[in-house]
């Protein structure tokens, strides 16, 4: 007997579904899925062309010289800011430079049609999909998958020019690939200007280790995130890297996996500076003078104060059950060199460990040196909880670092978020 008498119900489907018919709904869904893909995918390619257009024209401003004219005539899609103010000094901000401040800034995303599609797969989501968001805020599901063969990605570009006095004074922009907030959290790229770093009421925040080796062009983070901050007085190379950025996974077959996708030079630089970081850290000179001076020039609510030893002892605690032996050092104030004295100089203890560039899950020795013999001066960094180098050998070069180093520019568009965050 042949296959079709002996399983009658078993042929039947499997002609139904190879059967002409079939053949066409496949050949059709096919179709729809190919002329949606490409589809979404040149809409894509349209709003990245127009992002990278944006990208290229900031790029050829200049800090402090390209005023309102050049500006509108460089960077393309821009909207004046609806206002603008006439700045003042305040107990928050501080000694800012004043003047008139106003701005232009461009949005270009797919945000209303990703969420309209939300909304749309909402009452799918709830019934048969199991969706779930990484910790990175990934959205994870069938649904999702599918949407990302099609090409159909969430895509999110914003820029902002700061101008004082109709001449820029910051710089900024911002690529997402996933929807979250706050915004800087969650882009892929984030490149800012300054003229220091400073926050309301001078609240300190934690200064990396790789931002000590680096003061001028400032890149941290991952693979799926990555914020560059760069000074008005950056080098000019390094500068150009942060406004060289490709674009094209985002139409692309396989999408966006990582920042060295769109943004391989800067991804490069973050590499060689934690490099840089890691081999000054374990080097016999792991505080040189330049990291002194950098410091001094771009923090401008830095407190540093010059302090005398007293002398140190050495005593067992009990930690845990665990006894270990600590060393104190007890200080006296000489010298107040910039910002609020401290009164907490007596029984310093020397942390054992810092942390590790770029990695702070992993440590290093410690790079402090408080177990100074009486008569013996260091100078010591506070109101910000630095990685490295919190306290350092008053050595003449060192003196002279702080002390003759120029204090850059205060401007008020520069304040960061309370953490750290611009």
């Amino acid at each position: 007997m042949s296959f079709r008498e002996l399983f009658p119900a078993a042929s039947w489907i499997w002609r139904t579904l190879t059967g002409r018919a079939a053949r066409i709904v496949y050949v059709t869904v096919a179709l729809m899925l190919l002329i949606t893909s490409i589809g979404v995918r040149v809409y894509t390619y349209a709003l990245t062309r127009r992002m990278e257009a944006v990208i290229a024209g900031l790029g050829k401003l200049e800090i402090d010289n390209t005023n309102e004219e050049e500006l509108v005539r460089t960077v393309p899609y821009l909207v004046r800011w609806q206002w603008e103010a006439q700045l003042k000094w305040t107990p928050e901000t501080g000694d800012i430079d004043l003047g008139k401040q106003s701005g232009y800034g461009v949005t270009i995303s797919n945000e209303s049609t990703w969420l309209k599609f939300g909304e749309l797969i909402e009452p799918i989501a709830r019934c048969c999909v199991n969706v779930s968001l990484t910790k990175y805020g990934y959205e994870r599901g069938w649904i999702f998958t599918l949407t990302e063969w099609v090409g159909f990605r969430y895509v999110y570009f914003d820029a902002s020019v700061v101008l004082l006095d109709r001449k820029v004074s910051r710089i900024s922009y911002g690529v997402a690939d996933r929807l979250g907030f706050p915004r800087p959290v969650v882009q892929l790229v984030s490149v800012k200007s300054a003229h220091s770093f400073w926050t309301s009421h001078q609240r300190g925040w934690a200064v990396r280790s790789t931002d000590d080796e680096s003061p001028q062009f400032r890149v941290n983070g991952t693979e799926h995130g990555i914020g560059v901050s760069y000074a008005y007085d950056a080098p000019p190379d390094l500068k150009a890297h942060a406004f060289q950025i490709d674009l094209n996974c985002f139409w692309s077959l396989r999408g966006c996996r990582h920042v060295r996708q769109i943004a391989p030079l800067l991804w490069k630089d973050k590499l060689a500076i934690e490099a840089a970081t890691l081999a000054r850290l374990q080097s016999s000179d792991p505080c040189p003078d330049r990291v002194l001076a950098g410091r001094a020039r771009y923090l401008p609510d830095l407190s540093l104060v010059l302090l005398e030893s007293t002398g140190f002892k050495s005593e067992t605690v009990n930690e845990d059950g665990v006894s270990v032996y600590e060393i104190w050092t007890n200080y006296r104030l000489v010298e107040v060199l910039r910002g609020r004295p401290s009164t907490f100089w007596e029984r310093v203890r020397g942390g054992h460990t810092i942390p590790f560039p770029g990695d702070y899950e992993r440590t290093l020795p410690s790079t402090d040196s408080p177990w100074t013999n009486a008569g013996g001066q260091v100078l010591a960094f506070s109101n910000h909880r630095f990685d490295s180098c919190r306290m350092v050998a008053a050595k003449p070069g060192a003196l002279s670092a702080v002390r003759n180093t120029t204090l850059a520019t205060r401007r008020g568009e520069d304040q960061l978020l309370v953490g750290g965050l611009q």
